[in-house]
């Protein structure tokens, strides 16, 4: 995935539960498991909610994350007109994109090496 991929996932995430009161990392990766059935690594999780912090889209409260207003607001914003999950979060992706994020390099680049083929004459 693509950086502004994982930060709309991880933000699209933390969206659905964390408007009214502060949740557990632990909560925000459960339900970005549900929107991509993947579990976020740590590496994609803390990348997210720096730049998200640093956006002021959320912000943390002790150990757990709240969603600040203009993150609600931008949630609402790009959500509420889409039915699907994947359209909500292509959309808020692009959004992403917009507010600087790349969206051609991948944040996790675990490479999967193939089986060596083994020809037989």
């Amino acid at each position: 995935m693509t950086e502004a991929q994982t930060y709309s996932w991880i933000f699209y995430a933390a969206s659905l539960i964390a408007q009214k009161e502060p949740v557990k990392i632990r909560e925000i990766e459960s339900v970005a498991d549900g929107i991509n059935h993947a579990v976020p690594t740590q590496k994609e999780i803390s990348s997210s909610i720096r730049w998200l912090q640093s956006k002021d889209l959320l912000t943390k409260e002790r150990k757990k994350i709240i969603l600040t207003q203009e993150g609600a607001d931008l949630a609402s914003k790009l959500t509420k007109a889409h039915r699907t999950t994947m359209k909500a979060w292509d959309s808020i992706t692009s959004e992403l994109q917009r507010m600087g994020v790349d969206n051609t390099t991948n944040l996790n680049c675990r490479t999967m090496e193939a089986d060596p083929v083994v020809v037989r004459q």
